[in-house]
């Protein structure tokens, strides 16, 4: 450069692709179409009987012949009238004598049989006139591709959505287009026949917005198979937009579902429990407590679960998974022994139940650390994480930690309902310490029934073939679903809370009171008087709650890693329509296909919302109308 010289140094190799396909097919001719790749890696010989040879030239010293193939498979007598690259030159656009526009690229799927790991597919086939295509060109600032036929007619398309952007009429007796040509800014078009030139101004509108590309599976360039897509930006002026809408639905659900999981049991029965059991005096205190949950910013529940629950769950995941069967079962097992207290005993330590049942979870959470670590040694391999992705271990720790809940039940089912009223007479005929006990021995062996049952089940899916790896398990993500749970959980707690304890509080005295006369006990009295007739207002607390998760905007834009994948995986993010508008809304050019995509989401968001109200307003009547009944 200081010279003012420059240096050009040429390399390349040589492929004898005459000799090959000599031997292969007995036939060789010269190719009537040559094509390169954006970065010259490949190199595309076409012949118009439809037969395409890829070279693999990142190696330009030693170019592989890396696939064969035909462009009309399963057709014969069809040729190629027409070839062009698509924009970025990854892409190629080819036209037959039908009329219409095969669209090919390169995928890379996981069985891929050539050398490179690179198979041809066709990812679009556009359906043209009834006239062979004779021309194509494409624009330089999208996927928008102009088609000109044997007959004189233009067809102007979008590849992406395979949609018609404008079908123009033959000029006359013009005769075949013989070529044509998009202006840089998609406002005109110029066609070239035998005898004269026409040209058309052209507003080509928002071709990326359809029912297709936001509702349906896109075969979108180099991906191996049509699917959900989210991503509106990237660095390269070929990007290809992927604006579907479906990711965002299902995370706005996957959020909502696992925040409710987490906070409707605990809000109900904190409510149950103020409401029929609490004393008064510590109702008044306990009720406003737990509304000013109500007024914690989202950001900063947002900024505790990124900032501080991700990292440390991060780290503890074994314990944090076994304290949440560990916390229940010393919460009853405490609550079990308080019963076996003599009656001077119990009313003498009173005040001290809470601090007792408080105690209980905290030696549940230091069960928790002590077992999480031994659960991980024996049913995950040694490392949780790892056997998440699937690198070692079988799948009946994963197994187990499913089907635990569901084999609680069944052994509540098989202690407690067939045999209740035996064991009722049973308990009743010796002291309150006697009774107390037995019920401890048979909570504890309906315990050691269910993890003996869900033992079994999880082997017999595992020797099944069946892993819950790859669904709702799966590689661990810090920023996952988990931590949004529960931090969207502890924000819907306070109304649906306040609301189910207010519906709980306005049923009339004398119904409890009724049920009290009859012998019932205030347990039995909660559960089959009480709350069946506030079950309207339980009901609107729930969906109140429901409302407030699916609108929930920071919480999921701070903790849940903003990934639009369509994943059940408990410990993989996702991307809400609340945080994605919210992520992507100040950087959206004006009037641009994203930016009333972005509005078209927030009309979504509206409508899965109203949808949602109507429904439970519904339902809510139909209680409402039994309770009256009352």
């Amino acid at each position: 450069m200081l010279e003012d010289e420059e240096t050009t140094v040429v390399v390349g190799g040589a492929l004898d692709v005459a000799s090959v396909e000599q031997e292969k097919t007995g036939n060789w001719s010269l190719p009537d179409h040559l094509a390169l790749s954006s970065l010259g890696d490949t190199v595309y010989l076409i012949w118009n009987s439809g037969r395409l040879l890829r070279v693999d030239a990142r190696d330009v010293e030693k170019p592989v012949l890396a696939e064969s193939l035909s462009l009309f498979p399963g057709e014969k007598g069809r040729r190629v009238t027409a070839l062009a690259p698509l924009l970025g030159r990854s892409s190629l656009l080819v036209g037959d004598d039908l009329g219409r526009l095969g669209v090919w690229f390169r995928t890379k799927p996981p069985d891929a049989p050539n050398p490179d790991g690179i198979v041809m597919r066709r990812g679009h086939l556009i359906a043209g006139r009834d006239a062979a295509l004779t021309a194509i060109a494409s624009s330089g600032r999208s996927r928008v591709v102009a088609l000109g036929f044997d007959d004189g007619g233009i067809r102007i398309v979008h590849v992406t959505g395979e949609g018609v952007i404008a079908d123009i009429p033959p000029p006359g007796d013009a005769g075949p287009a013989l070529a044509v040509a998009l202006a840089p800014k998609e406002d005109g078009l110029l066609a070239l026949y035998p005898r004269k030139a026409a040209s058309w101004a052209l507003d080509v509108g928002y071709p990326e917005a359809s029912f297709k590309a936001y509702f349906g599976k896109v075969w979108y360039e180099e991906h191996v198979k049509p699917e959900y897509v989210w991503q509106s930006s990237s660095g390269t002026d070929e990007f290809e937009p992927k604006l579907s809408l479906v990711p965002l639905i299902f995370g706005t659900v996957k959020a909502t579902i696992y925040s409710l999981l987490f906070g409707v049991p605990l809000a109900l029965l904190a409510a149950v429990f103020t409401s029929e059991f609490m004393h008064p005096k510590w109702k008044r205190r306990i009720k406003p407590t737990l509304e000013l949950m109500a007024s914690l910013p989202s950001v900063v529940l947002g900024f505790i679960a990124g900032l501080v629950i991700s990292p440390f769950l991060e780290k503890h995941v074994p314990q944090a998974l076994v304290a949440v069967y560990l916390i229940p079962f010393f919460f009853l097992l405490g609550s079990q022994l308080w019963q076996g207290l003599s009656p001077r005993w119990s009313s003498r330590l009173g005040v001290l139940r809470g601090v007792f049942l408080v105690f209980a979870v905290a030696l549940g959470v230091q069960a928790a650390g002590v077992v999480g670590p031994f659960a991980e040694r024996v049913f995950f391999a040694g490392d949780l994480r790892l056997w998440l992705d699937g690198q070692g271990g079988d799948a009946t720790g994963g197994w187990l930690l499913m089907v635990l809940p569901a084999c609680v039940l069944a052994a509540w089912a098989v202690v407690a309902l067939p045999f209740r009223r035996t064991w009722e007479r049973w308990t009743g005929l010796g002291s309150r310490g006697r009774a107390a006990a037995l019920e401890v021995v048979r909570f504890l062996a309906g315990s050691g029934l269910a993890v003996g049952l869900a033992w079994g089940v999880a082997v017999l899916l595992t020797a099944a073939g069946f892993d819950p790896r790859g669904s709702v398990l799966g590689t661990y993500v810090q920023r996952n679903a988990l931590v949004v749970g529960f931090a969207m959980g502890f924000a819907i707690i306070p109304i649906i809370y306040t609301l189910a304890d207010d519906a709980l509080s306005s049923v009339p005295q004398h119904l409890r009171a009724a049920s009290l006369g009859c012998g019932a006990t205030p347990w039995q009295t909660a559960s089959r008087v009480v709350i069946p007739t506030a079950m309207s207002g339980i009901f609107s607390a729930v969906m109140i709650g429901l409302g407030r998760a699916v609108g929930e905007t920071m919480i999921v834009l701070m903790a849940a890693g903003n990934t639009p994948i369509m994943d059940w995986n408990v410990f993989n993010g996702f991307r809400t329509l609340s945080a994605n508008i919210a992520e992507e809304l100040p950087e959206a050019v004006k009037d641009s296909t994203h930016y009333r995509t972005l509005f078209l989401a927030a009309l979504v968001l509206f409508v899965m919302t109203l949808v949602l109200n109507t429904v439970a307003e519904v339902v809510r009547q139909r209680f409402r109308r039994r309770a009256t009944r009352l």
